[in-house]
């Protein structure tokens, strides 16, 4: 079949449009993935996973009403299921961070690193938020929120490095109003669990137990117990109203404020299943105990203990994760009990109702899948925790600067060689280029040295500051821009200036009414030149810029270093250093292009 010339025309034109799409489209690329990244978790980007990762769904608690119980997860979700058929019957999702939870009679009361405490009704499922006094916490450094309620008092603390307090928060009128200093002998200390028996509140840390006596508002003792529990007192609970039963990676310790120490100990030697402590309900002479594989009973009045190995979902297709295994492994990291039914969470979202007179699973349950992870909250913590606007601000002074006197220095000069006719004219024009063909980087030892010596010499500092920078930079680019803008000024007719000089111009006159107009999309396409590689300049602002100067380049490259790796903060930060170069590229469009082309028509 043969093709008519404007079938053909059109079929070019269409694969042309296709080619300039794609060819756009990988152009941009970069930018998008860039722009995607930033919206990234820090660990997803260090794993290499491409799509957003979802968080973690893993029911840590359960609560009950008459008619319903509620498995809350690890994101902030509340699942409610009735308890008869075990349907679904409401979802709430905080989208929160390190969560924890306390069940009221009405409410359950929601804490959060990134929301403070929530008030979730148990009915409708609606909220109120109250924010709480933690605005100086970087809240990706929160490994865990800690909540305790007696009456209408509910004690707050975070797990944070350096943070020691423990707030003191009215349910009533809805504020803080104490706040606790921790300061002891332990210091320093990182909060991980709370209890109250009496006038105490007792605080549970990485190094082992804290009284806290609420009369004083004082530690009044401390308990180290690092050779017990190495990583701390992880879980906490009151055991026969006197005492405290104490969660661990090493097991469960039963500690008596009387005795003031440890009295007892179960684990894995007492036949538990794991000594990783996930979870534990104490139902008067029984602990259930939730571990990362499984679930244990053990009967306080005779010691024995029963582990349930076969509670969770066989596998599927023969496949098996150990030799001998037919069941998944599971971490029980909630329990309750309800009636004869116990409520197992897990990590992987299902909740398992075992009947407790059949010793079976009478039903299961799954929460809702966690929420997709956009981390929003890394363009916060970059202007909130990294004084990125100090980087964005010394990086406009200094180039800016630069660029201006560049301009002023290199607009003259280029018209100077273009129309002026002086001894060494010529030497001066291969010079200049001659500049252009030794690196950079070889410069900067003798910079440095000159810059130290200049200091001693005259009390002068240049190095750390921003007329050093200046400098430098107004050096380095001026002789590029000469040779750039000669052959701007060489395109223009002499023609109009010696009409203009007819006219009565000056020389000057000449320069400003006539000659500079016609050059300024030439300058300006130089300048925006100019400022985009001082922008992105980064080894000698590196090596001459101090604590006070520094510009983007060197505040991306602090998010990589010995003791961190904060991808996701480099990717917010190169996305918002985009952004004024964008603006600046867009704003000046015509006159870059106008620039560009001068010249290239010739009359």
């Amino acid at each position: 079949m043969k093709l008519s010339y404007y079938a053909k025309n059109r079929i070019s034109h269409y694969f042309i449009h296709v080619a300039m799409v794609l060819l756009l489209l990988l152009t941009l690329f970069p930018i998008g993935w860039m722009i995607y990244s930033s919206v990234k978790e820090n660990t997803d980007i260090l794993a290499g996973r491409v799509a957003l990762s979802r968080a973690k769904n893993g029911v840590v608690a359960i609560g009950f009403d008459n008619q319903h119980y509620f498995a809350c997860t690890g994101d902030g979700g509340i699942n409610k299921f009735t308890k008869v058929d075990n349907q679904k019957r409401g979802y709430y999702s905080a989208r929160a961070m390190v969560v924890d939870y306390l069940f009221d009679e009405d409410v359950i009361w929601l804490s959060s690193a990134n929301h403070g405490l929530i008030r979730v009704n148990k009915d409708d499922l609606s909220t109120k938020e109250f924010k709480l006094p933690l605005q100086e916490l970087d809240i990706s450094k929160i490994a865990k929120t800690i909540m305790l309620k007696d009456g209408n008092t509910i004690w707050y603390s975070v797990r944070y490095k350096g943070f020691e307090s423990v707030l003191e928060f009215d349910t009533q009128l809805g504020k803080v109003m104490n706040s606790y200093d921790l300061s002891s002998d332990l210091s320093p200390v990182q909060v991980l669990s709370l209890a109250k028996i009496g006038n105490t509140v007792w605080v549970g840390v990485d190094k082992g137990l804290m009284a806290l006596n609420l009369t004083s508002g004082k530690v009044t003792k401390t308990y180290p117990m690092q050779s017990k529990l190495p990583t701390g007192v992880d879980l906490m609970k009151v055991y026969f109203e006197s005492k405290l039963m104490l969660g661990s990676s090493t097991g469960l310790f039963v500690f008596d404020p009387n005795a003031g120490g440890l009295v007892a100990r179960i684990d894995s030697s007492k036949g538990l299943i794991s000594d990783q402590i996930e979870a534990f309900y104490i139902n008067q002479n029984i602990i259930y105990v939730g571990t990362n594989v499984g679930l244990s009973r053990y009967d306080i009045r005779t010691g024995k203990v029963k582990s349930f190995s076969d509670l969770f979902q066989p596998l599927k297709g023969g496949d098996k994760v150990a030799e001998g295994k037919d069941y998944v492994p599971s971490i029980v990291m909630a329990v309750a009990k309800d009636r004869d039914y116990l409520y197992l969470g897990s990590s992987g979202g299902r909740i398992s109702v075992l009947d407790l007179n059949q010793v079976a699973i009478a039903d299961t349950a799954v929460s809702k899948s966690g929420h997709l992870i956009i981390a929003w909250r890394n363009y916060i913590d970059l202007w909130k925790n990294i004084n990125f606007g100090l980087y964005l601000r010394n990086s406009f002074v200094i180039c800016g600067a630069a660029t201006f006197f560049a301009m002023i220095l290199a607009t003259l000069s280029a018209y100077s060689i273009s129309r002026f006719k002086f001894p060494g004219v010529k030497l001066f024009s291969v010079a200049i280029l001659a500049t252009q063909m030794i690196p950079g980087i070889m410069f900067l030892i003798p910079i440095y040295i000159m810059f130290v010596k200049f200091g001693q010499w005259t009390g002068i500092p240049l190095k750390g500051t921003f007329f050093g920078m200046i400098f430098i930079y107004s050096a380095f680019f001026v002789p590029f821009s000469i040779w750039i803008l000669r052959g701007f000024f060489a395109a223009i007719p002499r023609e109009l200036e010696e009409a203009a000089r007819i006219d009565g111009c000056s020389p000057m006159q000449v320069f400003w009414y006539v000659v500079l107009p016609l050059a300024i999309p030439g300058i300006i396409a130089t300048g925006i030149y100019i400022f985009l590689t001082a922008w992105d300049e980064l080894i000698f602002a590196w090596i001459l810029t101090s604590a006070d100067t520094m510009t983007i380049p060197v505040g991306i490259r602090l998010f990589v270093g010995n003791y961190q790796n904060r991808f996701d903060l480099m990717m917010a930060a190169a996305t918002v250093a985009t952004i004024p170069v964008m603006i600046l590229f867009f704003t000046l469009q015509k006159y870059i292009v106008k620039g560009l082309t001068a010249g290239a028509v010739k009359g």
